[in-house]
């Protein structure tokens, strides 16, 4: 039988299980934290490569757990995988160990490998400042969807309700500017303002992040006065003209069940690029024989 040189690298020989735990373990505690990492697998290998079945980790912040060998394939894996974390994209990269020729990647030891890098990414965070009938509802009917979930209040009854998903977390706070100072709002978060006497500081201090949706549970005429004020106090009219109110989709909802529906539909339009549109087809006029 024809055996193959094996290239060694220094770092081939390093097992490392991020501080104790495995390269699974490490994974689980990452998804658990909500935090973005990719993972990446041998799936072929050909000659003399380092290593032939083998596993590592890679953290949205660049930390990575595990080898698959070492040495330039290791570190350009290591680029893709980064690049793949930032796009939110999983992708198969090839090379060769080889100094010319495609794919080559300035080693001399002959052999060739195809990864794949599978992102998981971070999941969306829905917010809700307030935790009343509505935003209880939103919480509990949004619980299945894939949301990280933050519930914000000033009062310990609303947060201590038993209908409240226990997955989610409940952030009592003395104030909505207190409680929002505590959150990290970004274009992974979508931001439901449902508190009634106190929605204009909780609308004041959320309009200035990032959000990818920020919704405000209000009439039609509170909401004129609230967009005549933020305009008046130099908000940036991108950020006004961004704002959803009254919010959801027009399911001629009443109930706080209803609104929730109504509400994470339209959240989900966003999120998913959606046109909200019927699927039924245009309906065919029937001729009558």
């Amino acid at each position: 039988m024809r055996r193959h040189k094996t290239c060694i690298t220094p770092s081939s020989l390093i097992i490392y299980a991020g501080n104790g735990m495995g390269l699974f373990t490490h994974a689980a505690e990452l998804e658990k934290n909500n935090r973005a990492f990719a993972l990446i697998q041998i799936v072929e290998s050909r000659g003399s490569t380092p290593r032939h079945n083998a596993s590592m980790l890679v953290d949205e912040d660049g930390n990575s757990t595990g080898t698959i060998g070492g040495g330039m394939m290791e570190r350009l894996v290591l680029e893709q995988a980064k690049e793949a974390l930032a796009l939110g994209e999983s992708r198969i990269f090839s090379g060769r160990m080889a100094r010319q020729g495609e794919g080559a990647v300035g080693s001399d030891c002959g052999g060739a490998m195809k990864v794949h890098i599978a992102v998981q990414p971070r999941r969306p965070q829905l917010v809700l400042l307030g935790a009343g009938h509505v935003n209880r509802a939103i919480a509990v009917v949004g619980a299945p969807l894939g949301f990280e979930i933050t519930l914000v209040d000033t009062w310990p009854e609303n947060l201590d309700h038993p209908d409240l998903p226990d997955a989610s977390r409940k952030l009592l706070a003395e104030s909505f500017t207190a409680g929002i100072r505590q959150l990290t709002l970004d274009h992974h978060s979508y931001v439901v303002i449902a508190t009634n006497h106190q929605d204009r500081e909780a609308l004041e201090h959320a309009i200035g992040n990032p959000v990818r949706y920020l919704g405000l549970l209000a009439s039609r005429r509170k909401i004129q006065t609230f967009r005549a004020e933020l305009e008046k106090n130099g908000v940036d009219a991108a950020a006004i003209a961004a704002l959803r109110s009254p919010i959801g989709l027009d399911i001629g909802a009443e109930t706080p069940e209803e609104i929730a529906i109504s509400v994470l539909a339209e959240i989900l339009q966003v999120k998913n690029g959606a046109s909200a549109t019927s699927l039924q087809p245009a309906t065919l006029a029937v001729v009558s024989k």
